[in-house]
């Protein structure tokens, strides 16, 4: 009998935080949205295993394949960061700006597009609503869509854990997030944490949850260009002296010292 076996590559980082699960190890997935106060931004999707894991790997001689478990790397509007954090752990970055919220919607919802429903996904199916005034809303849902199989093929068939089981193990051993920073005060929101002008959303493995957040348009002083604030504190001053040269002037009790 002849044994043929394939493993289908967008499944390789769920199969590296199952082969370290046992020790405790995790895999972080996010997506990271910074809005600024012209309703432009970018859109930062990233991976990290953490430095545990790693020494596991680099002993085990395994590869982690993070641009393949990211599926960005080829396209080029994606630019690539991989690093090695404080921790030790390996991070692979791609970003890539919007100019709009139609763009910040279109790049979150690319990361499921043309994914193949066996294989992992962050699956983040929002629209967001930016204007020039800096107001931001968000509304959707998210989640972690876990590999239905190992995506081992051994004979035609899939072995391994499956379904539930799969589920719960990508639970177990992976996290994965959601943040977005906007530029005006939060009015309202669902996320799990709120840090300043960020909030960030633990997203589930499966079943997805609901995403919301509206933030106010940016007062009008601080949407002002950076170059014109000592522009207009010139502009002040000069007024200030010139209205007190001419109130001198208009005073015939303002006597010089010299005269």
């Amino acid at each position: 009998m002849t044994v043929r076996t394939s493993v289908r590559p967008p499944v390789m980082a769920v199969l590296v935080a199952l082969a370290v699960l046992a020790s405790g190890c995790r895999v972080d997935v996010g997506a990271a949205v910074a809005i600024e106060r012209n309703g432009r931004g970018e859109v930062a999707v990233s991976v990290r295993i953490d430095g545990a894991t790693l020494r596991e790997l680099d002993r085990a001689g395994v590869d982690p394949g993070l641009d393949v478990a990211l599926g960005l790397g080829a396209d080029p509007a994606w630019r690539a960061q991989r690093m090695v954090d404080a921790d030790g752990g390996l991070v692979l970055t791609y970003r890539q700006p919007f100019m709009d919220g139609d763009g910040a919607t279109a790049l979150l919802r690319e990361l499921s597009d043309g994914v193949d429903p066996q294989d992992p996904a962050l699956r983040l199916d929002v629209s967001i609503t930016t204007t020039t005034a800096g107001a931001v809303r968000l509304e959707g849902t998210g989640a972690l869509v876990p590999p239905a199989t190992l995506g081992v093929i051994v004979d035609g068939q899939p072995v391994g854990p499956s379904g539930e089981a799969l589920a719960a193990l990508t639970a177990e051993a992976v996290r994965a997030e959601l943040s977005v920073r906007v530029p005006g005060r939060i009015v309202a929101h669902d996320a799990d944490q709120v840090d300043g002008s960020t909030v960030r959303w633990v997203l589930p493995v499966g079943e997805p949850r609901t995403l919301l957040l509206e933030s106010d348009p940016v007062p009008l002083w601080r949407r002002l260009p950076v170059w014109l604030a000592p522009l207009l504190a010139v502009a002040a001053a000069v007024t200030v002296v010139r209205r007190r040269r001419d109130g001198r002037a208009a005073d015939p009790e303002a006597v010089s010292p010299e005269e």
